[in-house]
């Protein structure tokens, strides 16, 4: 039987013409961009997730030092930390105002305040302030007014001494004011020096608790 040659032309081409689809590298590759993306996708998620948490750990943080910052203690601590100003003394005075009447007299008035008030570390500190501090610019005073009365030394130093005096004076004066006007304010203004050997006195002084 014989066969159609044009059959088998166009069997040939349409056999040659069939293309198998491709399924080696096209396909892994595909496969491969597209795990790769979800993996940077996972990971961008991840440093996100990781960077939130950071900064809301961080604000937490700074809300708590932020509401520590405004943290006011009671006024029971305050006045404890200001000496007892509040507390009851041995006279019955204010507090205040024996600490402002152990300055008015100077190193006199504050060492007689400072064996009266037995009860008010607030006056006792403030009593043993003021005895230090003008006993010490009485006796510079003193110092100065001897040595201004030699003869010789005086004669050629008078207007050193005489300088030197009213200095002494005039800052004598203005820190006596200045701490009058703190003590009766109520507060525990402390001199640099001076105040570490008034503490050390009302330590010593001071009636022990049992």
């Amino acid at each position: 039987m014989a066969q159609d040659p044009n059959s088998q032309s166009q069997y040939g081409q349409g056999y040659s013409g069939y293309t198998a689809p491709q399924t080696g590298n096209n396909q892994q590759y595909g496969y491969g961009q597209q795990s790769g993306s979800q993996v940077d996708d996972q990971a961008s998620g991840y440093q996100e997730y990781s960077g939130s948490n950071q900064q809301s750990a961080y604000g937490q943080q700074q809300q708590q030092q932020q509401q520590y910052g405004t943290y006011q203690p009671p006024q029971s601590a305050t006045r404890a930390r200001e000496g007892g100003v509040h507390d009851a003394t041995s006279t019955g005075l204010n507090a205040r105002n024996e600490a402002v009447f152990s300055y008015v007299l100077g190193w006199f008035s504050g060492l007689i305040f400072f064996f009266i008030e037995r009860k008010n570390r607030f006056v006792r500190f403030h009593a043993a302030q003021s005895f230090i501090t003008f006993g010490i610019l009485f006796i510079v005073d003193l110092v100065l007014r001897l040595l201004g009365g030699i003869p010789i030394l005086g004669f050629l130093l008078s207007p050193i001494l005489g300088l030197m005096n009213f200095i002494l004076i005039a800052l004598g004066i203005l820190l006596w004011l200045f701490l009058m006007f703190q003590a009766y304010r109520g507060k525990n203004f402390r001199l640099p020096i001076v105040s570490n050997y008034a503490d050390s006195l009302v330590n010593r002084f001071s009636p022990k608790r049992p």
